[in-house]
């Protein structure tokens, strides 16, 4: 599943999402170590921010967190709000 500019600029967005306030925290310490073998360090801004179309698709999809994990998948809304953080150019603070 690819997704382009277009499909993020029509999401809705009513407030403003950062790194820092919003998005760090959905991550848990479980996803962090498992993602690190896989090579994308999910505590990291810029591993998230360069592999955020990636990991936006794999939450949109259900496959992240994996099936098993124990950990729940993402909420329709913690999926729209890492789309806006993605449509808003990843800010970070």
């Amino acid at each position: 599943m690819t997704h382009d500019h277009k499909f993020f600029s029509q999401l809705n967005c009513p407030k403003s999402v950062t790194w820092t306030s919003d998005i760090q925290m959905m991550f848990t310490p479980l996803d962090i170590q498992h993602m690190k073998t896989k090579g994308i360090d999910l505590s990291s801004y810029q591993d998230v921010m360069i592999n955020a179309v990636q990991i936006y698709s794999r939450v949109k999809s259900g496959s992240m967190p994996p099936p098993g994990s124990g950990e729940q998948p993402w909420s329709d809304e913690w999926v729209n709000t890492f789309g806006c953080w993605i449509q808003q150019g990843c800010p970070q603070g």
